[in-house]
């Protein structure tokens, strides 16, 4: 999963880098706002894709004594930390250039040069676009879920952030093309302005819905309901398992769970598999000598009793590590 979302932004920053070029060098041939707020649009989606890679990054270090759980929401707290930056500059700067365009307008001088530098955007974010569609498409599938769900919840807030980005980019290209269209059909240069706001609109929705997905992490999400039932059923399922009372499920990371739950285990399955009759004979033999041998022996029967409960708590770890990859880590607690 996360090399999907490394490929991704990697991709979808390499097109915003080539795009954000091409964009500026069509503002100061056109001096249009409308190609200055995409130009700027590209540039803060250069700067937020950067910001995810290095949350991707960090993420991927390993626990230690500070941070015994891991890195793992460090690419939410960057994912958060970008969505900012689509909010206040993306959307912000291109916001009030609209205004300004609007309440001043100024003739512009369109040319050949900005519809080649539309149509090279509209391919480069698009293929972005895309490459970002067919990792959430697998990551879906990894997860045994549609792809609608898990953009919907963004179950991969990085992925997301790309397809969102890239497809409000693609989308922007297509505004703006009908705004330059209509302002070169008209004569009226207030048409720039208006593809400024439409754009200024657009990565305010993205930066807000990104905002609200990396909170939901950052605040400890919990596991989703079906993953909860599935941790549930392996539990349940193991004859050491007489009840689950309490059972609890937060997400650390992206594939990092943390599992606690409270379980009531069966002492008379115990007793069955460390009991048989040699172990019998010798509690017959301790009893008739006296009360120290008693003692020792069930001292060392006592021992036998927690091993065998570590041994099968162990295979029990590992069945449901087996049935759900992500729960990493796993604190159980007698009921």
């Amino acid at each position: 999963m996360k090399k999907e979302s490394t490929g991704s932004v990697i991709v979808a920053l390499g097109a915003n880098a080539i795009v954000t070029v091409a964009k500026f060098v069509a503002f100061a041939i056109s001096g249009s706002s409308a190609m200055l707020s995409e130009a700027i649009h590209s540039v803060g989606d250069t700067a937020n894709q950067s910001l995810l890679l290095v949350g991707l990054e960090r993420s991927k270090r390993p626990a230690d004594l500070v941070h015994p759980l891991g890195y793992g929401r460090e690419r939410f707290f960057w994912g958060l930390v970008s969505a900012l930056g689509i909010f206040f500059v993306g959307a912000g700067v291109t916001f009030m250039h609209g205004v300004e365009g609007i309440t001043d307008p100024h003739p512009v001088h369109y040319g050949v040069v900005t519809w080649i530098v539309l149509a090279l955007s509209f391919v480069l974010e698009g293929i972005g676009f895309v490459n970002a569609v067919r990792g959430s498409v697998r990551g879906a599938h990894e997860k045994g879920t549609t792809f609608f769900k898990y953009v919907r919840e963004g179950q991969d807030p990085t992925e997301l952030a790309v397809i969102l980005e890239d497809g409000a980019a693609v989308l922007g290209v297509v505004l703006v093309a009908g705004c330059v269209g209509m302002a070169e059909i008209t004569g009226d240069p207030v048409w720039d302005g208006v593809g400024s706001l439409l754009v200024a609109f657009l990565l305010a929705f993205v930066a807000l819905f990104l905002v609200a997905t990396n909170r939901r992490y950052l605040l400890t999400k919990a596991i989703d309901e079906d993953v909860q039932r599935r941790v549930r059923e392996v539990l349940e399922s193991h004859a050491i398992v007489e009840k689950v009372s309490e059972l609890e499920g937060t997400v650390v990371g992206l594939d990092d769970y943390r599992i606690a739950a409270d379980i009531d285990f069966d002492g008379r399955h115990i007793a069955k598999l460390v009991t048989d009759e040699a172990t019998l004979a010798g509690l017959r033999r301790a009893a008739d000598k006296n009360d120290d041998a008693l003692r020792h022996w069930l001292a060392e029967y006592a021992e036998k009793v927690v091993e065998r409960l570590g041994d099968e708590v162990g295979r029990l770890e590992k069945d449901l590590k087996e049935a759900v990859p992500e729960a990493q880590h796993l604190d159980f607690e007698q009921d």
